[in-house]
């Protein structure tokens, strides 16, 4: 990513121009970054997250709590992979600007990471936020 925007850059600088398509393949990279990572992120607990509630209440009821962003996080991210796959469908008539393929192709990655991101929350389950991220709340 950081090569393709250096080139875009450097060009623009040195040779007056730089293709359309090169600035908007490193869009697309960077989104496509973030949306295959955004799992593994929830999965470390390092997702932003409102943790006052979790790190100031006694145990059954943080227990709860944590329950409650578990199944909040299952229900986005499952509703949200749906309606990304039906919006796929939609757009693919559509060509990008720079690149002249289907608007499809980039837009396939938002059902692909809130799917990953509903498996990686369905595989580990409700859990609290890592010890390190609760002392530095306090």
């Amino acid at each position: 990513m950081a090569l393709f925007i250096l080139y875009g850059v450097g060009a623009r600088y040195f040779l007056g121009s730089s293709p359309i398509w090169f600035d908007e393949l490193a869009r697309y990279a960077i989104i496509a970054a973030a949306m295959i990572g955004v799992g593994a992120v929830w999965v470390d607990g390092a997702h932003m997250r409102v943790s006052v509630l979790e790190t100031r209440v006694p145990e059954g009821l943080r227990k709860i709590i944590i329950l409650y962003q578990w199944l909040l996080t299952l229900a986005l991210a499952g509703s949200m992979t749906w309606f990304s796959y039906q919006y796929v469908g939609k757009v693919g008539f559509f060509q990008t600007p720079g690149l002249q393929v289907s608007r499809s192709v980039p837009v396939a990655l938002m059902p692909i990471g809130f799917g990953l991101l509903f498996l990686m929350a369905l595989i580990n389950g409700p859990k609290a936020l890592p010890q390190a991220a609760v002392e530095n709340d306090l």
